[in-house]
C-alpha cells in the first residue's frame, strides 16, 4: 500500500510493520510509501520528534521490525505573514495565469522559501500563500507550489503549481530535463564564443553555503551548462546560459570555475561597483504541459540592463 495523494498539514497517520517490510530503513519505507514526499522530507521531521516508532524516537537508518507501530505527524502550517509593512506585491509581477499553474517574475532580493525556521525574512512563499490560499495544501508545506527555485539575488521568471497534480507533473518534468531555462548573466572577462561546461558540482566541505566544481565525473552530482556570449564588453561580457541540469548555483559555480565569474558575485567571485549582486536573470522557460505548448520570456531588470546598454568591445 502506498499513499499518492497530499496529506493534510497537522494531520497524524499511524500504522503496523508487516513481515514484508521488516529490515528496510525507516526513511526509505516511509519515502516509499508516501509517493508525493521525498526522502529528505521524512528525515527533517524525524530529527524534529514528529516521527515516533512505538512512541519512540529513533534515526531515519533505523531498521524496521515486524509489528513496529509508527506514528508520522505532518506538520501544521505556520501562519501567513503580515505582508502589511512590507510592499504588498513584494516587486513580484504575474507574467501568466493558469488553471494549473502561474508563471511570476521574482526581483532580485527576494528570497524564494525560508532556509530554516529561524528565518524571519519575507519571502516569496509569505506572498504566495497571502495571494493564493489553495497553495496551503499543495507541494511541500515549507515550500507550497515551489518546483524550482532561483537563488534570492537571482531575478527572473519562477512557474509556481496551483494543485498537486500540476505539483507532480511538474516535478517529473524538471527530474526529465523537459523544462528549458535560458538565462542571460554578466560575466568578468571574455569567454570563448560558445562552451559546454561540464563540471560535477559538490557541497563545499568547509562553508556549507558554498558549493565547489569536481573536475572528475562521478564523484558527486555531474552538472551541465551550455553557454554562448551575446556580446563582448570592455571588461565584461554577456552571456546567454542554458541549463541541461539544475545544481545548486550550478551558473554561478561553473563561470567560476572556468575563470569567468557573474559580475556581483562575492560568494563566487568578487563584490562589484558595477550591480550591488550577481548579474544573473532567468529570462525565458519553455515547456509542454498536458498537450500544450508555452513559453515565457521576462526582460532584465535596470541595474542589468544599464551594463548591457554600454559600448560593446570593437570587433
Amino acid at each position: 500500500m502506498t499513499i499518492k495523494g497530499q496529506v493534510n498539514p497537522g494531520e497524524k497517520l499511524t500504522f503496523t510493520i508487516d513481515a514484508a517490510d521488516a529490515e528496510k530503513r525507516l526513511d526509505i519505507y516511509l519515502n516509499d510509501f508516501f509517493e508525493r514526499y521525498s526522502r529528505s522530507f521524512f528525515k527533517r521531521l524525524i530529527d524534529d520528534n514528529l516521527i515516533l516508532v512505538n512512541e519512540k524516537s529513533v534515526k531515519a537508518g533505523y531498521a524496521l521490525k515486524e509489528g513496529d507501530k509508527v506514528s508520522v505527524t505532518f506538520p501544521s502550517l505556520p501562519a501567513p505573514k503580515d505582508l502589511a509593512p512590507f510592499d504588498k506585491d513584494l516587486g513580484v509581477k504575474i507574467v501568466a495565469q493558469e488553471p494549473d499553474f502561474v508563471v511570476l517574475f521574482k526581483p532580485a532580493g527576494l528570497m524564494v522559501h525560508k532556509p530554516n525556521e529561524y528565518t524571519d525574512e519575507v519571502t516569496l512563499v509569505d506572498w504566495l500563500l497571502a495571494s493564493y490560499p489553495q497553495l496551503s495544501s499543495v507541494g511541500i508545506p515549507e515550500r507550497p507550489g515551489i518546483v524550482h527555485r532561483l537563488d534570492k539575488d537571482t531575478s527572473g521568471l519562477l512557474l509556481v503549481t496551483l494543485n498537486n497534480f500540476a505539483q507532480h507533473t511538474f516535478g517529473d518534468l524538471f527530474r526529465a530535463r523537459a523544462v528549458e531555462k535560458i538565462y542571460w548573466a554578466l560575466v568578468k572577462g571574455h569567454p570563448e564564443k560558445t562552451g559546454v561546461i561540464e563540471f560535477s558540482i559538490g557541497r563545499d566541505p568547509v562553508f556549507k553555503h558554498r558549493m565547489i566544481h569536481l573536475p572528475v565525473k562521478g564523484k558527486k552530482r555531474d552538472a551541465i551548462t551550455q553557454y554562448k556570449v551575446v556580446t563582448y564588453y570592455k571588461d565584461y561580457s554577456l552571456v546567454e546560459v542554458r541549463l541541461i541540469t539544475g545544481r545548486t548555483h550550478q551558473i554561478r559555480v561553473h563561470f567560476a570555475a572556468i575563470g569567468h565569474p557573474l559580475l556581483g558575485d562575492a560568494l563566487y567571485g568578487k563584490q562589484s561597483k558595477l550591480i550591488a549582486r550577481q548579474a544573473l536573470h532567468a529570462k525565458k522557460i519553455s515547456f509542454e504541459y498536458q498537450g500544450k505548448k508555452y513559453s515565457y520570456e521576462y526582460p532584465v531588470p535596470e541595474d542589468m540592463q544599464k551594463l548591457i546598454d554600454q559600448p560593446v568591445e570593437a570587433s
